[in-house]
């Protein structure tokens, strides 16, 4: 099942329409592959099912005749359940804001949980209900002459407030879903992704050694014991970005947790104020706690080396520039690290650029934000007060224009060499966080001397890393 499957239900979406607006298209591509695997775990789950299959029954046929329901309504409540908890799950999902891709081939059905016919049903009842919302798929390798893409996109669906509302009714909401919904989830067969724009990953030489690691980091971490309420973790993907013609895999190549969503511990918090909620420091890596080494000010310590620089290391890189509070700090390092993620330093607060931070300061639990408090322009000034250096970005910088891309990729050749050192010379288990690294607690100075190394090799300059001090001294 790929986003470029031949087999297209025809009435579904005609050849071409029009481009999808830029501001909707990034969580689009982020949106995973529903499952439709999720079975109940308990009555509330039962009860859920139950309602919507009765509630919004499959069509009728064609021809008027009522499908014999009776008949086929546990196959359709299972395909009701598996719905519903993907869509749940998808909505705790930051990076897609709620949206699932599935595919509308047939031939993908065969022999699953939910056949296409019951699935099929669903979606129907659902969309002429208003419980759900699609962006509809379209085929690629169009025929000659069409002036649609190349390459297809799979259908995308969005739970709508109705079916949110229905699902909470029952004690089920996308925090608790995987209390409720036992979910099968699938490694992916390809280990090295390439997205924006998303391509089938070639076959090379280059791929094969990526691959490798990735495959070798996998099967070490499958042989240890990974504990936590909710977390769930079959292994890691890298994903590449940027793909051009005579490309060298030298943009973005994070590691991410597989599946992806509520279950994945990148996602959660490190630590929390509100009790009961599950963070990453609740895990158990053989049974032994563990700690976050994290790369302080990771991006900019990046590109204070990019210009030839060492960035002061012995002080907050953010601290103190806006203000004395945690808002003022978070601020200006959301301002600089959204910055790098764009062609030059920001210079409006957009409608997505606003979300984006309220989502990070809720998640701190940081609250008070109002950009008219924040003009981008007093921002930019006293950001550049503190870092003039950032006045290059946007520019040539050792040759070339630079962009997030290859600060990620510095950056998770830094986090993968560091984990491939305790792997192979110390038989360390780790999981990484995009600039930092989870190990047991013991070996605290084991990763803090890998990551070091790793990230010196890399930039030429020694990061700040947080904490400082080992936790168990």
């Amino acid at each position: 099942m790929t986003e470029n499957s031949d087999n297209w239900e025809p009435q579904e979406r005609p050849a071409w329409q029009p481009k999808t607006p830029r501001e909707e298209r990034e969580a689009l591509d982020n949106a995973p592959l529903a499952t439709l695997r999720a079975t109940p775990a308990t009555p509330n789950a039962f009860m859920l099912m139950g309602h919507l299959a009765e509630r919004y029954p499959r069509p009728q046929s064609a021809k008027g005749k009522a499908y014999a329901r009776r008949k086929t309504l546990v196959d359709y409540a299972n395909a009701v359940g598996a719905f519903v908890a993907d869509l749940l799950a998808a909505v705790a999902r930051d990076r897609s804001e709620g949206w699932v891709m599935c595919s509308h081939d047939k031939g993908d059905y065969t022999g699953q949980y939910v056949t296409w016919r019951m699935f099929d049903g669903v979606r129907t009842a659902w969309l002429e209900a208003g419980l759900i919302e699609h962006k509809p798929g379209y085929p690629g390798r169009l025929a000659f002459g069409n002036p649609g893409p190349t390459s297809g996109k799979l259908t995308r669906y969005r739970a709508k407030t109705r079916l949110l509302e229905i699902a909470a009714e029952h004690g089920i909401t996308p925090a608790n879903v995987l209390e409720h919904f036992r979910f099968e989830f699938v490694m992916p067969s390809e280990l090295i992704r390439l997205t924006a724009p998303p391509k089938p990953t070639p076959d090379t030489p280059s791929v094969a050694k990526l691959r490798s690691d990735v495959a070798e980091l996998n099967a070490f971490f499958a042989k240890q014991t990974l504990t936590h309420p909710t977390i769930k973790h079959l292994g890691w993907i890298r994903m590449f970005h940027g793909y051009t013609e005579g490309y060298r895999w030298n943009k973005g190549g994070r590691l991410y947790s597989q599946p992806q969503g509520p279950a994945c511990y990148q996602n959660l918090p490190e630590t929390s104020s509100e009790a009961g909620l599950p963070t990453r420091l609740q895990m158990r890596i053989n049974g032994e706690r563990v700690v976050e080494v994290d790369i302080a000010s990771s991006y900019l310590t990046i590109f204070y080396a990019l210009c030839d620089q060492q960035l002061d290391s012995n002080e907050d890189a953010y601290a103190s520039i806006l203000g004395p509070t945690a808002l003022d700090r978070h601020v200006a390092k959301f301002w600089i690290n959204a910055s790098f993620g764009n062609s030059k330093l920001l210079s409006k607060w957009s409608k997505d650029v606003k979300r984006t931070l309220e989502l990070q300061l809720a998640k701190k639990g940081l609250s008070g934000f109002d950009p008219k408090l924040y003009p981008m322009n007093r921002i930019k000034e006293k950001v550049l007060e503190r870092h003039p250096l950032l006045a290059r970005w946007g520019g040539e910088i050792r040759g070339r224009v630079r962009d997030y891309g290859d600060l990620m990729y510095i950056e998770s050749e830094a986090i993968i060499g560091a984990m491939l050192t305790l792997m192979r010379d110390h038989k360390v288990p780790s999981l990484p966080v995009h600039d930092s690294l989870i190990v047991p607690v013991s070996k605290f100075k084991l990763a803090k001397e890998a990551l070091i190394h790793h990230f010196r090799k890399q930039t030429g300059v020694v990061p700040r890393l947080d904490p400082e001090e080992d936790p168990e001294v």
